[in-house]
């Protein structure tokens, strides 16, 4: 059975971090979008290490999200992708995103 993606949203001095737990996938990735757009901060942090699965959809929302944050003068960054979560990222070229 497909565990439902959680996501958690904290923001500390100017700063949105953004943790979602689960698998990001064609199912989850809204989710994820919805909770990237409601980070306002200028510097957003996508937290993965809980993140066990991350298909091309999750892949779209994180490239949409850093395309509206950095066209808004701000930073989005990738902190801690686990496996082939980060094996994804560096494939599609994202790996420059990540933050260890």
């Amino acid at each position: 059975m497909e565990r439902p993606l959680k996501v958690g949203i904290e923001r500390h001095n100017g700063t949105t971090v953004v943790s979602p737990v689960g698998e990001i996938d064609m199912l989850t990735a809204p989710k994820l979008r919805a909770s990237l757009l409601a980070a306002t901060n200028s510097h957003v942090v996508v937290d993965l290490r809980a993140v066990s699965f991350l298909d091309s959809s999750g892949i779209g929302v994180l490239a949409e999200a850093h395309h509206r944050i950095t066209v808004n003068s701000g930073e989005l960054t990738l902190r801690k992708p686990q496996g082939v979560v980060r094996r994804a990222l560096e494939i599609v070229g994202l790996a420059g995103w990540i933050e260890d």
